[in-house]
């Protein structure tokens, strides 16, 4: 570390920021709050592009809603009745239970708070054949704010550790510690969460 320093990483990213956009693409594609929040670390310390780095997690976001879409529609038409889409159904119904009265804030809401829970979603509403102009209404704005949110994170994330430290460990250190109260802060959210869909599953089973 002792010949490692902030500029060194800066550059190397830098260098290599075709790279970074891909990961950023791929990360977005797979369920990417981490990704996100880096892409605006990096784009903070000025290695990739602010707004190259914001329009390729828009495609990523927009390719994953596409994708997760047309295999849903794939299931439904060919697939209906697998142990598969069984077991995103229940998934589905546990964490949103209203997903069938009230579908357009389930997906949007669905992009937030559970992780993993995100591609059951998209899946699922293909599934469902949801209507495509609510469907996309419903993504386009959750990946808008999602996409804000995550992308100033990091920016937060890498200008308060800059602000605090200039030394790479400490600054390391520093955007360590935020993932670490992000990660708790989620996990509670998500708790909090699942203690109402508990509530509202017992309900809709009834």
């Amino acid at each position: 570390m002792e010949h490692i320093s902030i500029s060194v990483i800066r550059h190397f990213v830098e260098v290599h920021a075709v790279i970074a956009y891909f990961i950023i693409l791929f990360g977005v594609i797979f369920e990417g709050e981490i990704v996100v929040i880096f892409a605006g670390i990096f784009s903070f310390l000025g290695s990739i592009n602010l707004f190259i780095a914001f329009a390729i997690i828009i495609l990523g976001g927009g390719l994953k809603s596409l994708i997760g879409y047309t295999i849903g529609f794939y299931l439904n038409k060919h697939h209906s009745h697998k142990p598969i889409v069984n077991k995103i159904e229940r998934r589905i119904s546990y964490f949103l239970p209203k997903f069938k009265e009230k579908p357009f804030w389930s997906i949007f809401i669905s992009r937030f708070f559970i992780l993993g829970i995100g591609w059951f979603t998209v899946i699922f509403s293909g599934y469902k054949n949801i209507q495509i102009k609510l469907y996309a209404r419903a993504e386009a704005l959750s990946l808008a704010l999602w996409s804000v949110g995550f992308f100033a994170l990091g920016h937060f994330f890498g200008y308060t550790a800059l602000s605090i430290s200039r030394d790479v460990r400490k600054f390391l250190g520093i955007i360590l510690i935020f993932f670490i109260l992000f990660f708790i802060l989620e996990k509670i959210i998500a708790f909090i969460v699942e203690l109402f869909t508990i509530k509202e599953f017992a309900e809709y089973e009834e």
